[in-house]
C-alpha cells in the first residue's frame, strides 16, 4: 500500500532556522508512516493576492506563478503543516501569500485532509496562531493544535523543552489520527 503524504510548508526566510529545526523533528517522526515532502515557500515566485475573485466562478486562481506547482501538493498530501517564524506579531510575508492564494480551496477541497502548524518566536507570537488556527478552519480541515516555540538566534528552539514535547505530541496524534481515518474507509 503507498503511503499518503504529508508537506511541511516553511514560510521562513532561513532553511537551518528554528522554523526549519521544529519542522525536521516532526517529519522526522512522521516519515515511517508517510511519504515526508519540505517546502521553503522563499524557493517558490508566489505573488501576493489580486482580489480579482476569479476563482469564485472558476474555482482556480488567475495569477499563473508557482503556486501552479504547489496546488496540487496541497491535493495530494493528507497532513499539511504551516510553519513561520513570528515577524513584527505576525506569519512571515511568504506564508501569509501562499495562504491567500488557496483562497478558492475553502469550499472543501482540502476537508478530508489533517492540518496543524508550527511557530517560532522570540517573546510574544502575536496573531500568528491565530492567523493559522483561522486559515485551517476556513479550509475545513481536520484540525490539530499546533506547537509554539520560543528561539531568535538560530537553533534556539533546540533547547525548548516544551516545544520539543508538543512536536512529539503532534506527531502521535497526527499518526494515530491517519490509523483512525485508514480504518475507518
Amino acid at each position: 500500500m503507498e503511503k499518503q503524504k504529508a508537506i511541511g510548508f516553511i514560510g521562513s526566510p532561513r532553511k537551518n532556522g528554528n522554523t526549519a529545526i521544529l519542522t525536521n523533528e516532526l517529519l522526522e517522526l512522521l516519515k515511517d508512516s508517510f511519504e515526508i515532502e519540505k517546502i521553503f515557500l522563499k524557493d517558490y515566485n508566489i505573488n501576493p493576492c489580486k482580489e480579482c475573485y476569479y476563482c469564485t466562478e472558476n474555482e482556480e486562481c488567475s495569477i499563473k506563478d508557482d503556486m501552479q506547482i504547489l496546488y496540487p501538493k496541497l491535493k495530494e498530501a493528507q497532513v499539511i503543516i504551516l510553519s513561520s517564524p513570528i515577524f513584527m506579531g505576525g506569519i512571515t510575508s511568504y506564508m501569509k501569500a501562499f495562504m491567500e492564494r488557496t483562497w478558492h480551496l475553502r469550499k472543501g477541497q482540502l476537508e478530508s485532509k489533517t492540518g496543524s502548524y508550527i511557530i517560532v518566536g522570540r517573546r510574544d507570537i502575536g496573531s500568528g496562531k491565530n492567523e493559522m488556527e483561522e486559515y485551517l478552519s476556513r479550509l475545513k480541515v481536520n484540525k490539530i493544535t499546533g506547537v509554539l516555540g520560543f528561539g531568535f538566534r538560530e537553533g534556539d528552539v533546540s533547547t525548548d523543552e516544551e516545544a520539543l514535547k508538543d512536536i512529539q505530541r503532534l506527531g502521535s496524534q497526527i499518526i494515530n489520527l491517519n490509523r483512525k481515518n485508514s480504518a475507518n474507509e
